[in-house]
């Protein structure tokens, strides 16, 4: 069995996805591009096993709710919103309600700067604030817009008339130009950027994302940080209503999912890449989130 850690491409994300919406997304079998795609999400799905992909994603909810993690940050998705996910991050979702709708569009950087783009423009286009969760509401309005952009996607997608990688370019542009629209709405009707409290707690949670795999104690962390391990946990407590010790260990947890679902590493080699003492001590890590072991993890 290959170590290879698998990250998925957008042939291989289409493999795995079950095209329920006969009206909506790219058909499997007569879609070639291997830098773009769009879909809408598989109906009665609960929850996705952590992934992480070599294109951009962004993702508009249309109706119901699901909790998603991206990278550090962990929020709600919800009607008339838009988030991004980037390939530099490990992304899942858990608790999609029986109504969530969404529809997807998949991309390369390539894809935009191809004869199209100068790069640094679309960098800063997938740029977005750092320091808050990757995902913005929406007015009535700007959904509906969006939508109409989503869905011109699936039809140039479908129909693959004359120009329409040229047509999916300009539209996948104008959709980036929109989001950021709506980050800048959200950032203007945002007050904690003003808050001392969140500017810790974000250093913390981006310091966990970096170091995880070395730093395991809210002392380590409130050391890097030059405050006390007692001030780090009250503040972590309020800002985000976790204990400071479980983020931690929830980054590890998902890292651990992560490699069980997306590599051919032994449970051992597992414990050892994420510096556990022994493989014994890790599957009493991972059974304490799950509720059983990594083996059995792996078999699912």
């Amino acid at each position: 069995m290959s170590n290879k850690i698998a990250v998925l491409d957008i042939p291989s994300t289409l493999q795995r996805h079950t095209i329920t919406n006969a009206d909506f997304g790219v058909i499997n079998d007569g879609w070639n591009q291997d830098d773009f795609a769009v879909l809408s999400n598989e109906p009665g799905l609960k929850h996705g096993v952590p992934v992480k992909t070599d294109y951009y994603s962004v993702i508009l909810c249309l109706n119901g709710s699901c909790k998603k993690t991206i990278g550090h940050f962990v929020f709600d998705v919800y009607p008339n919103s838009v988030h991004l996910v980037s390939p530099a991050f490990i992304t899942s979702f858990e608790d999609a309600s029986d109504d969530l709708l969404l529809y997807q569009v998949m991309f390369k950087k390539s894809f935009l700067t191809h004869n199209f783009l100068k790069e640094n423009i679309v960098d800063n286009l997938l740029e977005v604030n750092p320091d808050y969760p990757p995902i913005y509401g929406l007015s009535k309005k700007s959904v509906a817009s969006l939508k109409a952009l989503y869905e011109k996607m699936s039809d140039e997608s479908r129909e693959q008339g004359a120009f329409h990688l040229q047509i999916l370019r300009l539209l996948v542009v104008d959709l980036l130009y929109e989001m950021n629209r709506a980050c800048e709405s959200c950032l203007l009707h945002s007050t904690r950027h003003l808050s001392k409290q969140y500017q810790l707690v974000y250093k913390f949670k981006k310091m966990v994302e970096e170091q995880f795999l070395t730093l395991k104690t809210v002392q380590q962390y409130a050391d890097e940080l030059f405050i006390s391990a007692k001030y780090l946990t009250e503040i972590v407590k309020g800002e985000t209503g976790q204990n400071a010790l479980h983020v931690i260990h929830n980054r590890l947890y998902l890292e651990a999912q992560y490699l069980l679902s997306s590599s051919g590493l032994s449970v051992k080699e597992i414990a050892e890449r994420l510096n556990f003492d022994n493989s014994s001590h890790f599957s009493r890590f991972f059974k304490r989130f799950a509720g059983y072991n990594p083996s059995e993890f792996k078999l699912q």
